[in-house]
């Protein structure tokens, strides 16, 4: 019995390393922890005034294939939607009049980013860290509940460079798959009419990975 015991051990602990050998293809699906819908209320003298209500969202799948045993090359796909609510005021030329319309501002921001993972240990719960450097586009929308000559939609759209890097754990559930939990940080950077914009973002992340041989 003691000897059965020890090689199912063995097995599954063959069977462990062998998801991120040489030659393994991994798929996973990503999706940020920052996931949020915040609303802002003001008061003042016992009366009540919406705020700005944002919403945001980002999903990350990728792909990868494992060049040497513990170290894959692959792609990411992230798309990242973050939209604003709030009601403005808008004054005529003169000062003396106004009007409160809807504004809503969208920023949607789409990258593909060649990625290297390295996976440390052997066990059921694996470390890993991630870095990898590509490219991104951006673009704004901003719409008004209201059209006059003072006021008017606009989109804008720019091309950039976007790297980030991370670490995490994937703890596999089989042999095929595992959850993964991590913490990354990306940057986005254009230039537009000689005016560099940088725009960084911190955060926790959620995911499932499935590999293949």
């Amino acid at each position: 019995m003691k000897k059965r015991f020890l090689l199912a051990a063995l097995l599954f602990s063959v069977i462990l390393t062998a998801q991120t050998e040489k030659g393994t293809f991994a798929i996973s699906g990503k999706t940020g922890l920052g996931f949020n819908s915040t609303t802002v209320k003001y008061e003042n003298s016992g009366n009540t005034t919406d705020g700005p209500k944002t919403n945001s969202f980002n999903i990350s799948p990728s792909v990868s294939y494992f060049i040497i045993d513990n170290l894959s090359l692959g792609l990411d796909f992230n798309y990242k939607t973050v939209s604003t609510k709030q009601k403005i005021l808008v004054l005529t030329p003169d000062g003396m009049n106004g009007m409160i319309i809807d504004e809503k501002n969208t920023n949607n921001t789409l990258s593909i980013i060649p990625t290297a993972t390295y996976f440390f240990s052997k066990g059921k719960t694996r470390p890993y860290l991630n870095a990898g450097i590509g490219f991104g586009n951006t673009k704004q929308e901003n719409n008004y509940s209201a059209s006059s000559p003072e006021i008017s939609n606009f989109s804008t759209s720019n091309n950039g460079l976007v790297w980030g890097a991370g670490a995490g754990l994937a703890y596999f559930i089989s042999k095929t798959i595992s959850f993964d939990l991590g913490l990354d940080y990306s940057e986005f950077s254009f230039k537009e009419n000689n005016v560099k914009t940088k725009s960084g973002a911190f955060g926790a992340n959620i995911g499932i990975s499935v590999f293949l041989k």
